[in-house]
């Protein structure tokens, strides 16, 4: 019963549609406790059509007569549909036949061909597995192995299956074992009660359940209780940041940023007794954290009622959605896969892939992974978690839209002038480059979202993405510096100077980056004087010309590669042509 327990606790499903179930698998399938088969609404009501199916499955209590008769099996159901019955079994056995699913009401009435394995009995009372191609006889071992036996007479013969898969190393499955290993399975049917668990047709995602390991199933049990309790997102397998929504609801990206964005701004505009942690006038003797709390702690037992209360209404709330502690209606779908399928789950999937790319710079990646995740200490997130007062908050710059615009990230990056600048070189930049002009918006800066035409190649769109981070990342350090100048000066130079700062550091940082990728075109970077062994960490030392060429030397925008006639031969050199006036201005 242990094994049992446990088998049921980690929630197995079919690991094939039941159109695509083969033959022999189907005739293995059990007629009671399974919900491919359910019980039609006519049995459980008065009313109704006699076609419509319920969701509950046959049991026994259903069906006496067949119990009764022996007939467990769709293989029993197909040997018993060619003999002569009485009237009231005959009746049973055609309402099981068209509770069927279609693909099965055709294999339980097609004319029965030979397995490919049989059981059958020896006169000495041994059972014994026979391979009806070869005629070879087996005997099973304690452990459900196949063992060479010789040739003898066996009696009382009946369909089963055999797996082809060696039981000390559960981690191979069937294709990955040698073709010479003889080493078989013999799978007798369910192996457990209303779950029916058969080896290779029931499974954990697309693991079939003879190959799964204690590790594994331990982690599966981890996710199983860690998604009943709330603790994962729906249709996630990892723990989401808290600020950000789950990846299962219909959000893009950049509609999450928006949407953490407008937390924010609410959060300022609230009253004075919902801010207590900003308020200026706390007393400095006692701390936010230390304040009595003036709500009422429930009691513990009230707590416990409140959850059984709402464990009891969830079903009549959700009738169509499947019970998690046995078989479901549902029983092809793992409990851990995601519920759906819908564009943002796999633009969110795209986002994160392309934010771990290697071949960004380290900073640039860490800048851009918190932009993503909402937490960029601009003025509106440090108000949202205590960390400044309202009027902090807001932009420093005085020439914005309005006197108290709350800086946040968009308007950190995008709408400030500080920032609108060198968004709109980059944006002429590479229009200079590639005749397209991107729109400088939250899902085109922020959120990577590239329209169709942009990027001709998987090159260009490596280059627009490092050009895009860099420029982030400038504006980023720019507006640091200026969060951390004390010198008064007024509002316009101030702005003029940090926007000409954060236009300078792109300009900097871009033409670094083609150096550096030069140089691992020519030179062995690893043995070179003042190399960082950790600028190297998780990237190729090493770049093939062709490479460099299609990421920077588009149209010879931003740099182009000369041959040098010297005295010792010819010699490549880079010429890098972008500036503060080329290809365009860059004020």
């Amino acid at each position: 019963m242990g094994y049992v327990t446990a088998f049921r606790a980690l929630q197995p499903h079919r690991l094939l549609p039941v159109s695509d179930m083969p033959a022999e698998a189907i005739l293995n399938e059990p007629l009671f406790f399974n919900q491919q088969i359910p019980v039609p609404l006519s049995r459980s009501a008065t009313s109704g059509a006699s076609g419509s199916m319920g969701s509950q499955p046959f049991t026994p209590q259903d069906q006496p007569l067949l119990l009764a008769a022996g007939l467990t099996k769709v293989a029993h159901l197909q040997a018993a549909l060619r003999t002569q019955h009485p009237q009231a079994l005959t009746a049973c056995l055609q309402s099981m036949l068209l509770a069927l699913p279609l693909p099965w009401q055709a294999v339980a009435t097609a004319t029965p061909t030979a397995p490919a394995w049989r059981q059958g009995v020896s006169s000495s009372g041994i059972q014994l597995i026979q391979n009806t191609h070869t005629g070879q006889q087996h005997s099973v071992s304690l452990h459900s192995q196949l063992l060479q036996a010789p040739a003898q007479a066996i009696f009382a013969f009946a369909p089963v299956h055999v797996i082809p898969w060696d039981p000390s190393r559960p981690w191979r499955g069937p294709t990955q074992q040698p073709a010479q290993s003889t080493v078989a399975l013999y799978s007798q049917g369910p192996l457990y009660g209303p779950d029916h668990l058969s080896l290779g047709v029931w499974g954990w995602g697309q693991q079939p359940g003879h190959q799964l390991v204690v590790r594994q199933a331990s982690q599966r049990l981890r996710l199983i209780q860690a998604r009943k309790h709330g603790i994962l997102a729906p249709g996630t397998l990892t723990c989401q940041p808290r600020l950000l929504p789950s990846l299962g609801s219909d959000l893009t990206p950049a509609e999450v940023l928006q949407a953490l964005e407008s937390r924010w701004t609410a959060s300022m505009q609230a009253s004075p007794a919902s801010r207590a942690r900003l308020s200026s006038d706390m007393p400095t003797s006692q701390p936010a954290w230390m304040a009595l709390t003036r709500g009422h702690r429930q009691h513990w037992s009230q707590r416990q009622q409140q959850q059984q209360a709402q464990q009891q209404q969830q079903p009549s709330q959700q009738p169509n959605q499947p019970h998690s502690g046995g078989a479901t209606v549902h029983d092809t779908v793992d409990v851990l896969a995601p519920p759906g399928s819908h564009p943002q789950l796999s633009e969110w999937r795209r986002l994160w892939e392309l934010a771990s790319a290697a071949y960004f710079n380290r900073q640039h990646r860490v800048l851009w992974w918190r932009i993503l995740h909402g937490c960029v200490m601009c003025g509106a997130f440090s108000a949202y978690i205590g960390r400044a007062t309202v009027e902090q908050a807001c932009c420093p710059y005085a020439c914005c839209s309005s006197p108290a615009q709350p800086q946040t990230i968009s308007h950190m990056f995008l709408e400030c002038p500080m920032a609108a600048t060198v968004i709109s070189w980059l944006c002429r930049l590479w229009q200079a480059m590639t005749g397209h002009l991107p729109d400088a918006s939250v899902a085109t800066i922020l959120a990577a979202s590239t329209s169709e035409g942009q990027c001709a190649s998987d090159a260009l769109l490596q280059t627009w993405h490092r050009l895009r981070l860099a420029v982030l990342h400038s504006i980023w350090t720019a507006a640091r510096i200026a969060a951390s100048s004390t010198h008064a000066s007024s509002q316009a130079s101030q702005l003029s100077s940090q926007s000409h700062l954060a236009s300078r550091l792109a300009l900097k940082t871009v033409t670094s980056m083609i150096h550096h990728d030069w140089m691992k075109c020519n030179d062995d970077v690893r043995q070179l004087a003042g190399v960082c062994s950790s600028w190297l960490r998780g990237r190729d030392p090493s770049m093939t010309l062709e490479a460099f060429r299609n990421l920077w030397c588009h149209h010879d925008t931003l740099a182009s590669i000369h041959t040098a006639h010297t005295g010792t031969g010819d010699k490549l050199e880079l010429v890098v042509n972008l500036s503060d006036m080329v290809p365009v201005q860059l004020f």
